[in-house]
């Protein structure tokens, strides 16, 4: 029986099984259920590689034992999120962890407008706006709507992208 949901998550018990040959080391989790990361970790250990998919969970995600994040924002935020990656990843440092949150919330808006629509489109407007590229995609992929446009110019302007 499959799940009447369009996404099927991997069970943390096939992911140990898996975890047990040698080439595996790790995952990219972009189910943004941050209580995988406790399981994940319970059931594999501190040296299972776990790196987030989700740029918006990242600090979250660091600690409950998370080692890194495949991000979607660091393509056009990429200064702003290799500071909140260092700040964050430093786990022992007081002051590192404050500029992790300071750089997390001022990236949440940004964060979420590149998911309003569907990976690329965002994040090459985005791109476009700040002359590092065209934001033209191929079929069956569109470009973005004039409302999205329009927030992401915004955030884009908030995070001092453009």
């Amino acid at each position: 029986n499959i799940p009447s949901r369009s996404v099927i998550d991997m069970s943390v018990d096939t992911m140990s099984r898996l975890y047990e040959l040698k080439n595996i080391i790790g995952v990219k989790d972009a189910t943004g259920d941050l209580k995988r990361v406790d399981q994940q970790l319970k059931s594999m250990g501190k040296d299972f590689l776990q790196l987030t998919g989700e740029d918006g969970n990242a600090l979250e995600f660091y600690k409950r034992g998370g080692k890194g994040c495949i991000s979607v924002t660091a393509n056009v935020a990429a200064k702003l999120c290799s500071d909140f990656q260092s700040a964050s990843l430093s786990s022992n440092d007081d002051e590192k962890q404050a500029r992790a949150k300071e750089i997390d919330l001022a990236l949440a808006p940004l964060h979420k407008a590149l998911f309003i629509e569907s990976n690329p489109s965002p994040v090459k407007y985005v791109a476009k706006l700040m002359g590092l590229c065209d934001d033209v995609v191929r079929l069956p992929l569109v470009n973005c709507t004039k409302e999205t446009k329009k927030i992401l110019e915004e955030v884009s302007k908030k995070a001092k992208l453009i």
